[in-house]
């Protein structure tokens, strides 16, 4: 009589760890959402001719991106955010059967009026509707989360470096009020900013002539862009081109002209290296 009591309690016990291994099905009239994320891994360059390149930094993870799910039946109000998609548990996670908003997004709320400007600050949005699915089933969505910022770059080359060997002092100033300051050191740093005007203002100053003379500094007209694009990457490069009793300063926007600046002292070739490193 022991034995048997035994093997029932131990038969008990197995099939209650099995049921803990088991997922809880959704209590009556919800269900989960089953996802699965990515994000977009090229920009358009934007020039005569727009083409995709690839993101200029290292992607977000679309799992570290944060989670918004919004009821669009307004008799079934509900909203609620995790702060990354990994924490969404589809086991414990139930959603009442109706229709829903999602939002996946950089930051701690959804869309671009939300983000910050800056180097290092891109906002990343996917947006998809769904209707849930009653019982232990998931609804399936995808999210393909894109770009919604413009990225703004400037870059000298060695030759501009080089004849300008004193420094450069640039302004990137943006619609939103974003101020960022550019110099050697920032070159080719990408700046997230919103899809609005924007200028690029600065001045760079030559070596100095001699012990006894001060270096001169010549200020640049402004680079302004009236209607940039969402996910869209700008590169501004200035190089220095010309020798002797003639040269300029010549700016390009992903490589195609935008204008040139004439410098009116004569170049040094010494201080000139060959190469253009765009």
């Amino acid at each position: 009589m022991m034995k048997r009591f035994t093997t029932i309690l131990l038969a008990a016990a197995l099939l209650a760890g099995c049921a803990k291994d088991e997922p809880a099905a959704p209590a009556e009239g919800y269900g989960t959402l089953a996802l699965t994320a990515e994000c977009t891994p090229t920009v358009e360059a934007l020039t005569r001719a727009p083409e995709q390149v690839a993101f200029p930094e290292q992607l977000p993870a679309a799992t570290d991106l944060a989670l918004t799910v919004e009821s669009t039946d307004p008799e079934h109000p509900y909203m609620h955010t995790w702060e990354r998609l990994g924490d969404y548990d589809s086991q414990e996670d139930w959603l009442f059967a109706t229709t829903y908003r999602l939002t996946l997004h950089s930051g701690s709320e959804p869309g671009l009026e939300n983000s910050p400007e800056g180097a290092g600050k891109p906002c990343f949005e996917a947006v998809a509707e769904t209707e849930v699915a009653i019982g232990q089933e998931s609804t399936s969505v995808k999210l393909t989360a894109r770009l919604l910022n413009t990225i703004v770059r400037v870059k000298f080359t060695d030759r501009f470096k080089g004849y300008f060997g004193s420094g450069a002092d640039f302004r990137l100033t943006t619609a939103a009020g974003g101020e960022f300051g550019i110099g050697y050191a920032q070159d080719g740093t990408c700046y997230y900013v919103r899809p609005a005007e924007f200028e690029i203002t600065g001045e760079a100053t030559k070596q100095r002539p001699s012990a006894t003379v001060d270096p001169q500094t010549v200020k640049f007209a402004a680079t302004k862009n009236p209607a940039p694009a969402p996910g869209t990457l700008y590169t501004y490069t200035f190089d220095v081109t010309g020798t002797g009793d003639t040269g300029e300063v010549r700016i390009t926007l992903n490589d195609e002209p935008v204008r040139a600046e004439e410098i009116d002292e004569e170049l040094n070739d010494d201080a000139i290296p060959d190469d253009t490193d765009n």
